[in-house]
């Protein structure tokens, strides 16, 4: 096995040296940029809160949610900035994002119990899930502590499709029999419906069985304290997740699109990721005393990653665009198991995963070609 060493990254001030290892191509904004001393901290919240609401508007969400969860890391107190992520979570609509803007307007109500928009969030957030129960619940505190806008073409709306929601439930766990109305249809007609109805209970009922061993673990289950999104993790059961940084003020975990990724702990944010593998990075361990960081995947090498010379050049395995990657995982994860083991034989599959191959295709560099798969 072969040991390649990876040196790059340079000193950009009087931090430490692992916020060194992290600040070269200005991704030191997301931890320094907002600590402008000539701005009173009001004049920041606000500066902050401009960007990160030009960004949504302009749909990008993913820059949203990082630049609110800058704001609530530094200011934990302000209701509007829980609120506004989540409604950029239910935006981007990343796995588990719905989840995660349910914690935001639960903590912003906790703020601000008269929140109107993280009250009516919440409950599109939970009708979406298919808590419809607590959405109900919802709905009910709205419409008693906000009777005006009960009476809204909105709400009045969404009332509805959460009413149908929690019927359609009830009628799944009802006998499969046609009604009495039916008898009336023609036979092609009666029998179309019946076909569709079976099928559409047959599919609910999958969803609702849950065994009981389920119900037990749900029950006793923990939620999160924090989420770092961004990486893949569904091909390999051995990847490593670690604390990196003087203070542990770093993650850094592997991926299987072969990238390294490094999340600041405290606002969750990506900071840096880095090309680890040709495949699949699995194995991160940190250096216990000084800056270096050990890496390893499918390829016979070991890298050990450590602080650059001051000299201005840039790293060649450094992924600039930290989104496209996290999105093309985020298609990965959700994808046919066969089409990602093809893709990363260097296969592409025709119609399917567009996005993915192009980004394996950059990744690989032009000597490596592409191998067209045959439709059946």
């Amino acid at each position: 096995m072969a040991y390649y060493w990876c040196s790059f990254f340079s000193p950009c001030g009087s931090y430490g040296v692992a916020d060194w290892f992290i600040q070269l191509g200005g991704f030191g904004c997301f931890k320094y940029g907002w600590n402008l001393p000539s701005l009173s901290s009001a004049a920041k919240f606000e500066e902050l809160k401009k960007a990160a609401n030009e960004a949504f508007d302009k749909q990008e969400y993913t820059l949203a949610i990082s630049l609110y969860s800058k704001g609530v890391t530094l200011y934990p107190h302000i209701a509007c900035l829980y609120g506004n992520r989540a409604a950029a979570y239910v935006k981007r609509g990343w796995d588990g994002d719905n989840y995660a803007a349910i914690r935001d307007c639960y903590f912003a109500l906790k703020l601000d119990p008269e929140y109107l928009k993280a009250h009516f969030r919440l409950a599109q957030c939970l009708h979406k899930i298919r808590w419809l129960k607590e959405a109900m619940e919802c709905l009910s505190v709205i419409r008693r502590k906000f009777p005006e806008y009960a009476k809204t073409k909105t709400f009045e709306t969404f009332e509805t499709d959460v009413k149908v929601a929690c019927f359609a439930d009830m009628d799944i766990e009802r006998t499969d029999t046609e009604s009495d109305d039916e008898s009336t249809l023609s036979g092609a007609t009666a029998a179309s419906n019946s076909v569709n109805k079976r099928r559409s209970n047959a599919a609910a009922k999958a969803l609702l069985a849950i065994s009981d061993q389920e119900k037990a673990w749900r029950a006793a289950a923990y939620d999160y304290e924090v989420r770092f999104c961004g990486h893949c993790n569904t091909t390999t059961d051995i990847k490593e997740a670690n604390f990196f940084g003087s203070n542990g003020q770093y993650i850094v975990a592997g991926s299987d699109d072969g990238s390294i990724f490094i999340w600041d702990r405290i606002t969750t944010n990506i900071v840096r990721v880095l090309r680890g593998d040709e495949s699949i990075v699995n194995c991160l361990q940190p250096h216990p005393s000084t800056c270096l960081l050990a890496t390893s995947g499918i390829d016979p090498v070991v890298r050990l990653w450590g602080p650059k010379a001051e000299d201005g050049s840039r790293e060649d395995r450094e992924i600039h665009d930290s989104e496209v990657a996290a999105v093309a995982n985020q298609r990965r994860m959700n994808a046919d198991p066969l089409e990602i083991m093809l893709l990363n034989m260097g296969y592409r599959v025709p119609g399917m995963l567009d996005n993915m191959s192009d980004e394996l295709e950059h990744r690989n560099g032009p000597d490596r070609s592409i191998v067209q798969c045959r439709t059946s």
